[in-house]
């Protein structure tokens, strides 16, 4: 199952600054992140988190963050007419000229 990415965090690691963790908000709402105390643990009832997704689900990752990503998604609507005119051009084959 794919989800689609609504929002994106990146954090600089406490114990080393020049490591930096994404954390990933689904259009569902779930949060991932690629920081070890998430990938590594995982509670009783088949959950996980960290620090970095719990400062996101309290709303509070724009403040301890270094940069965040929000990506809008627009769908068209299904009433939707492209007018642009499309133009071909046709090549000559290969090994034949085109005289003007």
């Amino acid at each position: 199952m794919i989800k689609n990415i609504s929002h994106v965090w990146t954090f600089a690691s406490d114990s080393n600054p020049s490591q930096e963790y994404e954390t990933l908000q689904y259009s569902d709402g779930t949060t991932s992140c690629n920081c070890k105390g998430w990938t590594r643990r995982l509670a009783a009832n088949g959950s996980r988190s960290c620090k970095h997704t719990r400062l996101v689900d309290m709303g509070r990752a724009d403040n301890h963050c270094q940069a965040s990503h929000h990506y809008i998604t627009t769908k068209k609507p299904t009433n939707y007419t492209n007018h642009a005119k499309e133009q071909y051009t046709t090549l000559p084959k290969l090994g034949y000229r085109k005289f003007a």
